[in-house]
């Protein structure tokens, strides 16, 4: 997730208070039950899965809730304290008060999910003027409806845990979306569940026993694989060190190539 405004030289991302313009949507709750949210969550879900959520936007509409260190959480709740915490590092950043937002969400959200959406952000303080499809965003913010040539583009949208396919059709400076079609589940946290499932079947385990079983251990390996996921898109392969049950790295811990 990210915080923007279009100011004189065009959309601008806003850093948020770890010096990221990403925040990750991860939520989590500490041990004094404070909430944290962002890249802070996502370290603390390295030690502590059971506090923390992510991937939740796959559930907007739905009836899905989850419980962290006792509380019950819904993904409308989640989404709204991801919406807060960019509300807050916009508002440091203008230095002044965020009271109005338009929200991206993905092309084939459905009427229950946009509404979904909608409540988050009010729950975060914002009147939502708007819910916008995340290609067309897209193309908005590249400038392609500012140019006087027709043309069709084709948006590709890989995120986190949704992927988008948009055909826009640009004319007379004006755009209109042909086709829009998305899949649910296939983004890049199922890219990094892959390879550390991969990883652990090469190791004699299967992922979701693991999971429920040593969950430190494939927390540990899910940061490594998504390391090494990064290291990818630059280089051939990457070397994952393989965490123990407590999710530490011993001196013999085997060293595996991705």
């Amino acid at each position: 997730s990210v915080a923007g405004w279009g100011g004189a030289q065009g959309p601008e991302l806003f850093q948020g208070a770890v010096g990221e313009s990403l925040v990750p949507s991860v939520v989590g709750v500490d041990d004094g039950g404070e909430i944290v949210v962002g890249q802070i969550a996502r370290e603390m879900q390295v030690l502590h899965p059971e506090r923390c959520a992510a991937t939740f936007k796959r559930q907007m509409g739905t009836e899905w809730t989850c419980t962290l260190a006792g509380r019950e959480f819904t993904a409308v709740t989640l989404s709204s304290l991801v919406l807060g915490a960019l509300k807050a590092d916009a508002e440091a950043k203008l230095g002044e008060p965020v009271t109005r937002a338009v929200i991206t969400v993905p092309a084939y959200f459905n009427e229950h999910q946009r509404r979904a959406t909608l409540q988050a952000g009010e729950l975060a303080g914002f009147k939502v003027e708007r819910i916008v499809n995340e290609p067309t965003d897209a193309a908005l913010a590249y400038g392609l409806h500012e140019s006087e040539q027709e043309k069709v583009i084709v948006v590709l949208d890989l995120g986190g845990g949704t992927f988008d396919v948009t055909v826009v059709d640009f004319f007379e400076r004006s755009l209109e979306v042909r086709a829009s079609s998305g899949e649910n589940f296939l983004g890049g946290e199922d890219f990094t569940n892959t390879i550390a499932g991969r990883l652990l079947q090469q190791q004699g385990l299967v992922y979701e026993r693991a999971e429920f079983e040593q969950p430190l251990r494939v927390a540990r390996l899910r940061q490594q694989c998504e390391i090494a996921k990064r290291l990818l898109s630059r280089q051939a392969e990457a070397t994952i060190r393989f965490p123990n049950e407590k999710g530490d790295f011993p001196e013999n811990s085997p060293t595996l190539t991705v």
